[in-house]
């Protein structure tokens, strides 16, 4: 695992799509419409520009295969997951052919470890109810914070 470098922007935008896109891989629109929806497109918008946005890379054999960051927005420009200016929102992705390795656990991990060095207090992230990644954040400490009919915020005490 590694931090991000701005050459990575193309594989955050991909994951961004895996991570979006994550429940109907054989009906999702093509990566560049995806990317081009505006709440899609706003998530990775000016990466690296604002103050806090980080993001780590998860690579098998130098190929990297995933991905996990956190940006701060605010309440005039904000994404699902948003619940304070404080608090940034995550978002996690692991490449279809890399689910189920560990991959997410570890790069979730490696965020928080992050988070904490850099004085975060909390993250935040949305999921949908039926993402089975549910299960992940719980284990890793996020606690559910609300709920709407399709989604959950959720979020994590850094200590």
């Amino acid at each position: 695992m590694r931090r991000s470098a701005s050459s990575d922007l193309p594989f955050l935008k991909e994951i961004l799509y895996e991570a979006v896109f994550w429940r109907d891989v054989e009906n999702r629109p093509p990566l560049e419409e995806a990317l081009s929806l505006p709440e899609v497109a706003k998530s990775l918008a000016g990466w690296g520009e604002r103050d806090g946005d980080t993001a780590l890379i998860a690579t098998l054999n130098g190929t990297p295969v995933g991905a996990a960051w956190y940006r701060y927005w605010s309440k005039e420009n904000y994404t699902r997951g948003y619940m304070h200016d404080k608090v940034p929102v995550v978002v996690i992705g692991v490449h279809e052919d890399f689910r189920g390795k560990q991959i997410g656990t570890k790069l979730l991990f490696g965020l928080t470890e992050q988070a904490q060095r850099e004085g975060v207090p909390r993250i935040s992230l949305m999921v949908s109810k039926d993402n089975y990644a549910i299960k992940l954040y719980q284990q890793q400490g996020f606690e559910i914070h609300s709920e709407t009919e399709d989604s959950i915020t959720m979020v994590r005490e850094i200590k």
